[in-house]
């Protein structure tokens, strides 16, 4: 803004009198897009008023210098009234390109690498994708991880430079870019994941995308067992010349084989929808309560096929007669029998609390028997040795990852602030917090009384705003198991500290990861 004073000088003729003239001083407030508008409005309110009164009291005729006057107090107040807001909108507008390249720029990266990722699993069982991954180990087994190495960085590799990846890409992105397209009016459009295709079915409400995913999955599973018996039948010859009952043990032998390898590719993706603040899934926009039913899908998608793994052994063992003796079996290099055995045993009580029945009337069963997938893991990684866990090690480490930073965060203790027992028999908790932990109204957070259980985390949504105070939060508790009838009776004389975690939310997952 700029405070100018100037003088505009009009020449008026009357008949009468010629030869008159006035001067109007004008002082004020303008910037460079309301000075000509203030000239204007001066143009037109004093002179013609002033024209008009004139005209009154007679005839007259009036030249008006008017033009000429305004486009020289323009040319030289122009400088002086200069805010640089030019420049400063250049300036917004080379930012907002250059962060809207970089966005592009690491989108395009993350699908060009996940579209890699997913091909190798389609190219490897066939014989040019056996030649390429020959190829890729011989060229990158010299370095120092060895052969390891070089399968971590083929298999694995990708997922977790997808995850670091996502990380600057929602940065950049950022929520006001996000709550800009949110207030954009657009037109309804079709979108995949929204989009329902089956309604009622075994897998209940299924949307097109993931209809697009399950097709995936179960033509990648025929593809790779069709694939791999092809070069089994293409690499029979060259055991010599075996009757007809050895060709089919060999058969039997290699089948055996492939199902575990498909369900090595599975376990890829088993671990990836569980993470609950992982980064990939703020990155495709898939809240964590309903990234669950993958890996339900996974989950038994892998043991069917692992299941099929080491019946086929079984039965081929038996039939060779050296059944126990192979279970039994330890080998220092990897491929040790005994301990997918053991693998297998723990899969398989994971997977049974996991049916309906026993999941929603055994819910503590369920819960605690999952805890078995450290041991799982573990078994699995002495089971199929280091270099074939190096493919399914990318999932793994990012939920460990999740799993370590949920840790650090409910290490967080807090104080009960006050206590309300409401007339319906619920039980409002105040609890006091850290004032630089943010939280949205209606989430959930997870709270763990030590009075109660050392173990048990139950989630409890906010009832309280982020508005209402900036160092305590609130919950309302409802008496309906065990453990909630328990906290209503005891809340009233914890002297102890409890314990929350929250669940990482938009605000608070950027600052974890």
């Amino acid at each position: 803004m700029a405070i100018f004073t100037s003088s505009i000088s009009f020449e008026c003729r009357h008949e009468e009198e010629l030869g008159e003239d006035f001067e109007v001083q004008l002082r004020g407030e303008v910037s460079p897009n309301t000075k000509m508008r203030e000239l204007d409005m001066f143009r037109n309110k004093d002179i013609y008023s002033r024209s008009q009164s004139q005209k009154s009291s007679g005839s007259y005729c009036c030249i008006l210098l008017v033009t000429m006057a305004v486009g020289e107090l323009y040319s030289d107040q122009q400088p002086l009234l200069s805010n640089g807001g030019h420049d400063n909108e250049y300036k917004i507008k080379e930012t907002r390109i250059f962060l809207s390249l970089a966005k592009w720029v690491l989108k395009f990266t993350m699908w060009v690498v996940f579209v890699a990722w997913v091909a190798l699993f389609f190219l490897v069982p066939t014989d040019f994708g056996t030649g390429l991954y020959d190829v890729w180990v011989n060229a990158t087994s010299g370095t120092l991880f060895g052969e390891t190495g070089s399968v971590l960085l083929l298999y694995s590799g990708p997922i977790v430079i997808i995850a670091f990846l996502a990380v600057p890409y929602l940065l950049v992105s950022g929520e006001e870019q996000q709550k800009e397209q949110l207030q954009e009016k657009r037109p309804p459009r079709f979108r995949l994941w929204t989009f329902p295709v089956l309604v009622d079915g075994p897998f209940g409400v299924v949307s097109a995308a993931e209809l697009i995913g399950i097709v995936l999955f179960v033509m990648f599973v025929l593809w790779a067992v069709y694939a791999y018996t092809v070069v089994n039948f293409e690499i029979l010859p060259s055991y010599g010349d075996l009757t007809l009952q050895e060709k089919r043990l060999f058969m039997l032998q290699m089948s055996a084989y492939t199902f575990g390898l498909i369900a090595l590719s599975c376990l890829a993706f088993l671990f990836l929808p569980i993470a609950r603040g992982s980064i990939l899934l703020r990155l495709v926009d898939i809240p964590f309560e309903h990234a669950t039913r993958y890996h339900v899908w996974l989950g038994n998608l892998t043991m069917f096929l692992l299941t099929l793994h080491g019946l086929f052994y079984m039965i081929l063992w038996a039939i060779r007669g050296i059944i126990l003796s192979e279970i039994i079996e330890w080998k220092s290099d990897g491929g040790a029998n005994l301990a997918g055995v053991i693998c297998y045993v723990f899969g398989l009580l994971i997977w049974v609390t996991t049916l309906p029945p026993v999941r929603k009337r055994y819910f503590e069963l369920f819960f605690y028997t999952h805890q078995l997938y450290v041991l799982f893991v573990i078994f699995l990684a002495l089971h199929i040795g280091d270099t074939n866990f190096s493919k399914v090690f990318g999932g793994i480490f990012l939920f460990m990852l999740d799993r370590f930073l949920r840790f650090c965060q409910s290490r967080m203790t807090v104080n009960i602030v006050s206590m309300k027992s409401l007339p319906c028999g619920t039980v409002k908790l105040v609890l006091s917090k850290p004032g630089n932990l943010r939280y949205n109204a209606l989430s959930f957070i997870f709270l763990r009384v030590r009075e109660i259980s050392w173990l048990q985390w139950h989630p409890f949504s906010v009832s309280s705003s982020p508005l209402d105070g900036k160092y305590h939060l609130s919950v309302l508790v409802k008496a309906f198991g065990d453990w909630t009838s328990m906290l209503s009776r005891k809340v009233s004389n914890i002297t102890e500290d409890s314990q929350i975690e929250l669940p990482l939310l938009p605000p608070v997952r950027l600052w974890l990861l």
